[in-house]
């Protein structure tokens, strides 16, 4: 087994299809599009059933990981005895998603009774009609602080109460190999008395023996600039790959590019854009061209210019992990997601980049930015899976020396 630390068992894919393998099954709920269960094949689990309402999510996860069905509809409605049907087994060793909780994401108005907040009821519920030896949740950060952590306490206990112990961590995306700043929490939690809860240690980032973080630039910079042509389907790549993440990311691709579109910015965001350089946002246009309700957004009470940051109409920097993609990518009034070489917001492939899916993932149906942008990175579903690996293994081994003895 590769270690999480080995940079080449972090970039390197074999390409192959999600069905095949004889690694610990896992079962992904709330699996999107599939970011979490490729990560989690990667580190060498076989994914057995996705479970998902969104029918575009839906026929990309199909796509992508052939051979796993896909429950598509409501979790409220999927049994235990369903998933093992469908797994062909009742020895599941995973159940693994990300129930949502966007009423507590940092990126959108926090709204502690939104229904999608209670949704992870039905994944501890089916974690107990399965009984797995383990289980992975991730999540938005900010359901770890809202109301003093109350939220989270409420799903340690619910975990606790079905006989799981759980644990919990913040985790950044960029420390596992993600070109990206993304922040996450993640739960995981076991039955099983021997198996000793714990977290993949960071790979890349600025301490001492860690590598350096993947930059915009080593993420896309061999992906073609489209100029003026925004809507053409297939592309050249702009050159062979330069490094290790681009190696992985081209690992089993087609021979050109896919989703790699974009479209023109409108007059307002054109006008602002050719004063932004890379690395900076919308306080480093001047005060003249501004639309007037942004001219408040510069001064603080005493009348001074304001001297923070703001990632409206942001150019990323490419000598740095992009910031959060988010489901509005495309939005460059929204964030941080104007290229940092063409006046254009990135494009689905440069946003499937930065989370770190292989260009031979293909994404289908429509609403690509919410799909990309609300699944787990695969790179740190990887770093994470390969950790849980250890521990299931390092508890099979124990049994099986106990049996011995």
């Amino acid at each position: 087994m590769t270690e999480a630390g080995d940079s080449k068992g972090i970039f390197m894919s074999d390409g192959s299809d999600g069905s095949g393998g004889s690694g610990p099954v896992v079962i992904d709920l709330f699996c999107g599009a599939g970011g979490l269960s490729e990560g989690l094949r990667q580190a060498g689990f076989q994914p057995r059933v996705g479970v998902d309402f969104d029918k575009h999510a839906a026929a990309t996860y199909r796509h992508n990981h052939p051979g796993v069905p896909v429950i598509e509809g409501d979790i409220e409605s999927v049994t235990g005895e369903e998933l093992f049907r469908l797994a062909g087994t009742r020895d599941i060793d995973l159940i693994a998603g990300g129930p949502s909780c966007q009423g507590f994401s940092t990126h959108g108005k926090r709204i502690q009774d939104d229904p999608r907040n209670f949704l992870f009821k039905h994944f501890v519920r089916l974690v107990d009609e399965v009984r797995p030896r383990m289980f992975l949740m991730e999540n938005v950060r900010g359901m770890l602080t809202y109301a003093k952590g109350e939220f989270r306490r409420q799903i340690e206990a619910a975990f606790n109460e079905i006989g799981y112990r759980a644990d919990f961590t913040q985790v950044l995306a960029a420390d596992f190999g993600v070109p990206q700043m993304r922040h996450r929490i993640l739960f995981i939690g076991t039955r099983v008395d021997n198996i000793e809860l714990s977290f993949p240690a960071p790979t890349h980032g600025e301490g001492e023996g860690l590598k350096p973080y993947v930059t915009l630039a080593e993420a896309i910079s061999d992906l073609p600039l489209m100029g003026k042509d925004y809507t053409l389907a297939k592309r050249e790549y702009a050159c062979a790959p330069q490094g290790l993440y681009q190696v992985y990311a081209r690992s089993g691709a087609p021979t050109e590019v896919t989703m790699h579109v974009g479209r023109p910015l409108s007059k307002q965001a054109s006008s602002l854009a050719a004063h932004i350089g890379q690395g900076q946002g919308l306080r480093s246009a001047p005060a003249e061209v501004l639309p007037e309700r942004f001219k408040k957004m510069r001064t603080i009470a005493n009348g001074q210019l304001r001297r923070d940051c703001t990632t409206l109409y942001y150019r990323l920097d490419p000598n740095k992990p992009s910031y959060t993609i988010t489901c509005n990518y495309k939005n460059v009034a929204s964030g941080p997601f104007l290229h940092p070489f063409e006046d254009r917001a990135i494009s689905h492939r440069e946003a499937a980049r930065c989370q770190s899916f292989p260009d031979h993932y293909q994404f289908l149906g429509s609403s690509f930015p919410r799909q990309i942008g609300n699944a787990v990175p695969p790179l740190l579903a990887k770093a994470i899976g390969l950790h849980l690996m250890k521990l299931l293994a390092a508890e099979t081994n124990q049994h099986r020396y106990q049996r011995v003895a």
